[in-house]
């Protein structure tokens, strides 16, 4: 899945079509500046990387096993074998919006006490920030396949059972992407919305899941 572009720490990193597609619009809607959709592209894939070392990491403790990262058109997955354990898949779900706070709250905090003076840095810290904590909260959204949704199916299944959980789940994303595309209307974040959409229409009945 995808072409490889690296390894870090013992775990290959790939990339679809899709995330190399994603990088090219934000030129676009830096309305065609080079060094700022630079800096947005380094912080995403930085931010990115850091949520899925969260599940790389879960896997490893939980599992003790190894896993793959794959960056796409709508972020990133963590690539591992399926576990039938409910409470280790919400660990593993967890992990990756663990990690995530923790720059999400540093940059955060430097842009609020002592953001630089230098314009790109500025920008940088701005947008790691941003992305950091926006990105923490969305995912943690009961909606699947983000994290929340996962987490919820397993919370779900250890109380009602694998065949009553996920049905329920799926119920539960679909109106959870629902209110999240109304909202993202009502304030005119297009592409929120657009996030949205694709969520509640993966999660629709009758639709073929894979997560």
């Amino acid at each position: 899945m995808g072409v490889l572009i690296g390894r870090i720490f013992g775990t290959d990193i790939r990339a679809t079509g899709g995330f190399f597609l994603l990088m090219g619009l934000y030129y676009f809607f830096f309305n065609q500046d080079l060094a700022a959709t630079g800096i947005f592209c380094i912080a995403l894939i930085v931010s990115l990387l850091i949520h899925e070392f969260g599940h790389v990491f879960a896997v490893r403790w939980q599992l003790g096993s190894e896993s793959s990262i794959v960056l796409w058109g709508l972020g990133g997955v963590c690539l591992h074998e399926p576990t039938r354990d409910p409470k280790k898949r919400i660990i593993i779900s967890l992990m990756g919006p663990a990690f995530q706070a923790v720059p999400g709250i540093v940059f955060a905090s430097i842009f609020l006490l002592a953001p630089p003076a230098e314009p790109h840095l500025r920008l940088f810290v701005v947008i790691m920030a941003l992305i950091n904590v926006v990105w923490l909260l969305f995912n943690l959204i009961p909606i699947l396949p983000l994290d929340g949704g996962h987490a919820l199916r397993a919370a779900l299944e250890m109380k009602l059972g694998a065949a009553k959980a996920d049905p329920l789940a799926r119920k539960v994303s679909v109106v959870c992407a629902a209110g999240v595309v109304a909202l993202a209307l009502y304030f005119s974040q297009p592409f929120i919305a657009m996030m949205g959409g694709l969520l509640l229409f993966q999660n629709l009945p009758g639709r073929r899941q894979s997560f």
